[in-house]
């Protein structure tokens, strides 16, 4: 052959955990599969970020693979988000880039210098969502290109993939949109498609039901500075671990997953759904 064909894996990274789907490039009557590596916690003074990115590197090493091709996938423990308010007077891409970057900077700190800010495209009258990310991350998983000519082609957010797979299903009126990680939960608030809040908190509770004692208050602390009258409760849509299609332990949740069956738990992270 005088191509290899790249092997196609997806990965997640958490900071205890590493996911990786797809090795195999084969779909089981169970639905997709992953292997789920737990890790330790980051050397106090390194990256969060650096158990995964170095079992990752390990991994690739171990199994001798050529020209792999990752898809990653990030933790809410390791993006940084943000909802920017409208602002008209700045019509210059560049002028809008050094805002995010400054309004990043003023609620993180000088740390937020070694970060890449992204955002959504803006919209006239809509609030900007935008992300960090740490450059020296995106720099480790660019250097991976060394084992065997791996290829990394995307590093997205989990919570901007699991989006992305499931608004159509959240109906044009009031929704919450939560997704849910060993150890947090990121909260969104949509209002007829816009987004009105988003916010991230995490808990220590060993369980993988513990962001049940975060859902009150991140509601609360959203929909005070949304603004927003809510007449009745919108319906809570929830991706991730903590949960599954079926369950009725709280009224107004509703769990999304895909027809046919598919991977639960952390699993779900290495596919962005």
């Amino acid at each position: 052959m005088l191509f290899a064909e790249r092997t196609q894996l997806q990965v997640a990274l958490l900071e205890n955990c590493l996911v990786i789907g797809g090795a195999d490039g084969r779909r089981s009557k169970a639905g997709l599969k992953a292997e789920v590596l737990n890790l330790p916690l980051a050397a106090p003074q390194a990256p969060a970020w650096q158990p995964a990115v170095a079992a990752l590197s390990g991994w690739l090493r171990e199994r001798g693979l050529q020209r792999a091709h990752l898809r990653v996938f990030l933790s809410s423990q390791l993006v940084r988000w943000q909802l920017l308010e409208w602002q008209p007077q700045l019509t210059r891409p560049q002028e809008l880039e050094a805002y995010v970057h400054l309004r990043f900077r003023a609620t993180f700190g000088a740390a937020a210098d070694s970060w890449r800010v992204v955002h959504t495209e803006p919209l006239p009258g809509r609030a900007l969502p935008a992300c960090a990310i740490d450059e020296a991350l995106l720099a480790e998983l660019q250097a991976l290109g060394s084992i065997g000519q791996t290829k990394v082609s995307s590093v997205v957010p989990y919570f901007s993939a699991a989006f992305d797979r499931w608004r159509g299903s959240l109906g044009h009126q009031v929704a919450w949109f939560g997704v849910i990680e060993p150890g947090s939960l990121t909260l969104g608030l949509l209002h007829r498609g816009v987004w009105r809040g988003l916010r991230s908190a995490r808990h220590a509770q060993p369980s993988a039901s513990g962001w049940r004692s975060l859902l009150p208050a991140l509601q609360a602390q959203i929909q005070l500075a949304s603004g927003i009258e809510l007449d009745k409760a919108p319906p809570v849509y929830l991706v991730g671990c903590g949960g599954g299609a079926g369950d009725r332990r709280e009224a107004g949740v509703v769990w999304l997953a895909a027809e046919g069956g598919g991977p639960s738990g952390v699993e779900r992270m290495a596919w962005g759904i």
